[in-house]
């Protein structure tokens, strides 16, 4: 793919994500009016996270996809990369349907060991136990989608993987609105099965129209099938671990006071929010283009594609960071603060999301580091390095969290996922035999220092807005709009005398765009 064509379908997707962020939002937001943070807000939580655990499987067999999908378009016929893909799809699925029904048959098995705070409450127990079982079903169509979005990014086809978590969210919208009354939150545990159901749906027209059909073919000894369960089975683990230390952190959450893990989650989903738009958007993008240069074995097109993936990360996720910890009470403020949603909620939130913000440059350099492993089928180390980070992450928690409760779980996420990124990064150089460190450090510095300069601003800003407006609905609105307009101003002007290239070949694609019209 050309760098103009990656520079358009990165924004293209970016502005997808972003939509689907800003209804995530509000989905969050209803989530907190109707529930605040109660047993109800926690049994969601919980649910939702069952499903995320195991959706890893299904995002394991994407990217270990991917790469062998894109050797088959290169060097197969369209017959045998068509048998390749219905094969994936046929084994996945009996999979699939076998583990949720074995997973419901124990589902109050599961609530029991990983949700032992419900079980004081025989009320509160049945009630996670119906909800994650209701949720479970999401896994069949989850993994639909799986396999559907990983031949449409082979393609180079990105915009439907990224509009799907519009069309989920408002599926949760509206049944926020107009149906949680009368259905409560086995309603919703159902409108979140049929949310997944509308994420993979909307790629199927897509994937048809590039040529596939479905067969009902099944053929366990194909060797291509084989090599991707080895491949797999690492980025599964890998991936698992993560989520996995969610798990870990809400069960030391739940120890501390009822709805910490709401606390928790809400924290962690504004810290994602940056993560999610930019960071997921620009590796989605990157992926199949890293994938091609590895299969054509073109190391050195391999390590530029890389360079600037970091430097653009960096670019986007260092201000983010910074702009989030300093506004972090209006922003959430203005999301949040109503209904059952009161002013101890915010400040627990706040005081949580500020030690959260440092992991959020950390997460985006990591997920370009992993999709960097997988591109030349190295899985393990992504896999070890994970397993290293929910181990500092668990010791972190055991001595800080009795100081600082929630905030003590936040800090010690951050502080484990800088180290096992830069131990990431570290490999991955040795690896490639260099991958110019030097430069990326240099990028990262001068973003740095626009960064401070940027959030100098900000907490002016803050600080005059709160002062004039105080700190409700309208003086958060007054506050994020005058330190977004400001704030990326002071931060663009930075960033373009120090002469970042990845922003200033940005700036020359949109002079000759405009130039051309």
């Amino acid at each position: 793919m050309s760098k103009d064509k990656v520079f358009k379908s990165s924004v293209i997707v970016m502005i997808l994500i972003i939509i689907g962020k800003v209804l995530a939002i509000v989905r969050d937001s209803l989530v907190a009016a109707k529930f605040g943070i109660t047993y109800i807000a926690d049994i969601y939580n919980f649910s939702i996270g069952i499903v995320y655990l195991l959706t890893t499987i299904s995002y394991g067999l994407t990217t270990t996809f991917i790469p062998l999908n894109t050797d088959h378009i290169k060097k197969y016929t369209k017959e045998k990369r068509n048998k390749f893909v219905n094969n994936v799809i046929n084994t996945y699925s009996i999979f699939t349907i076998i583990l949720t029904i074995v997973l419901i048959l124990l589902s109050k098995y599961i609530v029991i060991i990983f949700g032992s705070k419900f079980n004081n409450n025989i009320e509160i127990f049945n009630t996670s136990v119906i909800v994650v079982k209701i949720m479970l079903i999401s896994l069949i169509f989850i993994s639909l989608q799986s396999i559907v979005t990983g031949v449409l990014q082979c393609h180079n086809e990105f915009y439907e993987p990224a509009a799907m978590s519009i069309v989920s969210n408002v599926v949760f919208i509206v049944y926020l609105v107009f149906f949680t009354k009368a259905y409560g939150i086995y309603g919703f545990a159902v409108a979140t099965v049929i949310g997944f159901f509308a994420q993979f749906i909307i790629n199927v027209p897509k994937y048809k129209k590039l040529g596939y059909n479905y067969e009902p073919f099944i053929d366990f000894k194909d060797s291509e099938l084989k090599k991707m369960l080895i491949l797999m089975m690492p980025v599964i683990i890998s991936t698992s671990l993560i989520q996995l230390n969610n798990f870990i952190n809400r069960a030391f959450a739940g120890k501390i006071f009822e709805g910490a893990i709401a606390v928790l989650d809400l924290a962690n989903k504004l810290n994602t929010l940056a993560y999610e738009v930019f960071a997921i958007g620009i590796a989605m993008v990157i992926y199949p283009t890293l994938s091609q240069y590895a299969s054509g074995e073109n190391l050195r097109e391999y390590k530029e594609a890389l360079s600037k993936g970091i430097n653009t990360i960096f670019l986007i996720m260092i201000p983010a960071a910074f702009a989030i910890a300093i506004l972090r009470i209006p922003l959430i403020t203005l999301l949040f603060k109503r209904g059952a949603f009161d002013e101890r909620a915010v400040e627990l939130t706040s005081n949580a999301l500020l030690f959260f913000a440092p992991a959020m440059v950390a997460y985006g350099l990591r997920d370009i580091l992993n999709k960097a492993f997988y591109a030349v089928k190295d899985t393990k180390t992504p896999m070890i390095n994970s397993f290293m980070g929910i181990i500092i992450n668990i010791i972190i928690n055991i001595f800080i969290v009795k100081y600082m409760q929630v905030s003590g779980l936040t800090l010690a996420t951050s502080i484990s996922s800088i180290i096992t990124t830069i131990l990431m990064l570290m490999s991955l150089n040795k690896k490639l035999n260099g991958i110019n460190l030097r430069e990326v450090f240099i990028t990262f510095m001068k973003i740095m220092f626009s960064s401070i300069i940027m959030s100098i601003l900000l907490f002016f800003i803050n600080e005059k807005c709160t002062m004039f407006f105080g700190m409700n609905t309208k003086g958060s609105i007054i506050t994020l709009i005058i330190s977004f307009i400001l704030g990326s101003l002071v931060y663009f002007i930075s960033i373009y005398l120090l002469e970042i290239k990845e922003f200033t070949y940005c700036i020359q694609l949109l002079t000759n765009k405009f130039k051309k019209n």
